[in-house]
């Protein structure tokens, strides 16, 4: 009996991922929820810079806000949702935290080490080299092994993979892989990533019990999305 939403991952493991990222979508999107506001402490300055430029009243203001800080929330979490459905697939292993290699994901033999990212742009400078850093730790001592700065979003909207050069330093263990070539280099199948994309619609309906269904103008939107992130799906 094959799998209702992808190949590569259960369908049991397939939801609990979907729902890990509606849940952090708000139950009420129309309440602001004030403490969830006031956790950083509103800048009261960037307020009336943003009222009097913006000719809104803080009302409006609040609500920007929270629209924010909840897109913020879910744009991390989308970044955990590769994360942790990548590591359900048979032979890989989601380190999560605290594991001494302090990367994210790792092949059950220990052959293959990725730190993983959403987007291309989620790093300072300090995080680049910190992830740098463990990325040649992790390969240290293991002639074998290779290990990844993954992400799935790049700048301009290919898959690829290379050697990461970084400041002078070349070492030909340690890579950049970006785009659907993510999600082959874990599941063996070029389609993984088109296939995750096109099946999340049916298991958030599953989910929340949803009778949405896009309209065929949005679909051909979506798709153009997909198809400027990605490159073309292929027919």
């Amino acid at each position: 009996m094959s799998n209702r939403y992808v190949d590569f991952v259960s369908d049991e493991h397939f939801l609990d991922c979907v729902k890990w990222v509606c849940k952090a979508y708000p139950h009420n999107p129309d309440e602001i929820d004030m403490e969830k506001l006031q956790k950083n402490t509103i800048d009261p300055f960037k307020v009336v810079f943003d009222l009097m430029n913006g000719s809104m009243s803080v009302d409006s203001w609040l609500e920007n806000e929270s629209i924010r800080q909840n897109d913020k929330t879910i744009n991390n979490t989308i970044g955990e949702f590769h994360q942790k459905l990548l590591g359900g697939v048979n032979g890989w292993d989601n380190l999560g935290v605290g594991d001494e290699s302090k990367v994210d994901l790792r092949k059950s033999d220990k052959t293959i080490f990725v730190e993983l990212k959403n987007k291309w742009n989620t790093m300072n400078s300090d995080a680049t080299e910190q992830c740098r850093t463990k990325l040649e730790r992790a390969v240290a001592g293991n002639p074998n092994a290779i290990a990844y700065w993954a992400y799935i979003i790049s700048q301009n909207g290919i898959s690829g993979e290379s050697t990461w050069y970084y400041q002078g330093k070349i070492d030909v263990r340690v890579k950049k892989i970006w785009g659907k070539k993510v999600y082959e280099l874990v599941t063996g199948d070029a389609g993984a990533l088109e296939n995750t994309w096109k099946a999340l619609p049916s298991a958030i309906k599953d989910l929340i019990k949803s009778n949405h269904k896009p309209s065929r103008t949005d679909e051909q939107k979506l798709q153009e999305f997909f198809e400027v992130a990605f490159g073309e799906i292929p027919q």
